[in-house]
């Protein structure tokens, strides 16, 4: 009885660990499954930062160096047949998250949808083909402040071969903005006679006043001293 269950232990197993060796399974009205395997595998990966040249990673995370607003972000793209035939076509499609624009590339882009669409043709036994693309991080008005790290900074890929079997992958980068928008600086003009005239506005009927009566002091004391010469 232990060794019958074992064996059917032992079968279910295996039949779990081949399930997960097909890319594609569909399921089968009245019972079981379709699979079928893929015979290419496509890879997304990043340029870290500063890193002109080389040093591509799958994803830059929280932890990992991060993006600035509209700093240049560079992929590259591997398809590799992975089959025993040539794979006469490959259609891939690229999408380009919120805060990551294309610049330039193979293909064709779509500006509405944000997507980048090309064709591998006659992909040999073993072969591979490269493609790198660059994209920019939107700028520091576009992207909030603070860092984002999720499907608005993550670039997905698909492969479909001229089978319908499809394959795809994504690479997640961080953007930080750290621009803080501060409110505009009002600045008032003051006018000609502003304020600073009033003082000295009132200052001038004082100065009539005091030339007035420092005339008719010099006129009074004239007179006095007249009246003394003739008395």
């Amino acid at each position: 009885m232990k060794k019958l269950l074992f064996s059917i232990l032992l079968l279910g197993a295996l039949g779990v660990f081949s399930t997960k060796a097909y890319a594609d399974c569909q399921p089968i009205y009245g019972g079981g499954q379709n699979c079928t395997s893929s015979n290419f595998t496509i890879d997304k990966k990043v340029q870290v930062p500063g890193k002109g040249g080389g040093n591509y990673v799958d994803n830059l995370l929280f932890n990992d160096q991060r993006f600035s607003p509209s700093q240049t972000i560079t992929y590259q793209l591997t398809i590799t047949n992975t089959g025993n035939s040539t794979i006469p076509t490959l259609n891939i499609t690229d999408n380009f998250p919120q805060y990551i624009n294309f610049v330039s590339g193979a293909g064709s882009y779509d500006t509405n949808s944000k997507t980048l669409t090309f064709t591998i043709s006659n992909l040999g036994v073993g072969q591979n083909q490269t493609i790198n693309l660059q994209a920019q991080a939107a700028d520091s008005k576009t992207v909030p402040v603070g860092v984002i790290c999720d499907d608005r900074t993550t670039n997905k890929v698909t492969a479909i071969d001229n089978n319908g079997i499809s394959n795809n992958d994504s690479s997640e980068v961080c953007i930080q903005n750290s621009t803080a928008v501060l409110p505009a600086t009002t600045v008032k003009t003051t006018p000609a006679t502003g304020p600073e005239m009033i003082p000295l506005a009132l200052l001038f009927p004082g100065a009539l006043g005091g030339f007035f009566l420092r005339k008719k002091s010099n006129h009074v004391n004239k007179k006095t001293i007249d009246n003394q010469i003739f008395a």
